[in-house]
């Protein structure tokens, strides 16, 4: 297998009972070129703010399941779609999240 995109994207922040968690969107893509199958893995979870403390990864009921794709196409192609799948997933986040607030980098 063949890695295509491995790329997390944090779409803002959201407030918890715990305070607030940054909503982060995540893809890892391998395309088999064997069998002309990309496979691509969509994760979403929330993650603390805090710099000083160790990541750990927080799921809220309203987060959508982490789900994996299979797509048959040519190895051309493989990057593209793994990345439109990818922003289709973020859109889907975006939807489900409660008001996101712009984060502060």
């Amino acid at each position: 297998m063949k890695r295509v995109i491995d790329t997390i994207e944090t779409l803002g922040l959201v407030e918890t009972p715990d305070g607030q968690r940054e909503l982060c969107a995540a893809a890892a893509a391998n395309y088999d070129e064997e069998s002309g199958r990309l496979v691509v893995q969509l994760e979403a979870f929330m993650r603390n703010t805090d710099l000083v403390t160790k990541e750990k990864h927080f799921i809220a009921d309203w987060l959508p399941k982490a789900e994996t794709l299979y797509e048959s196409v040519g190895p051309e192609d493989a990057r593209d779609v793994a990345r439109e799948i990818f922003h289709r997933w973020v859109r889907k986040l975006r939807a489900a999240a409660p008001s996101l607030h712009c984060p502060t980098f």
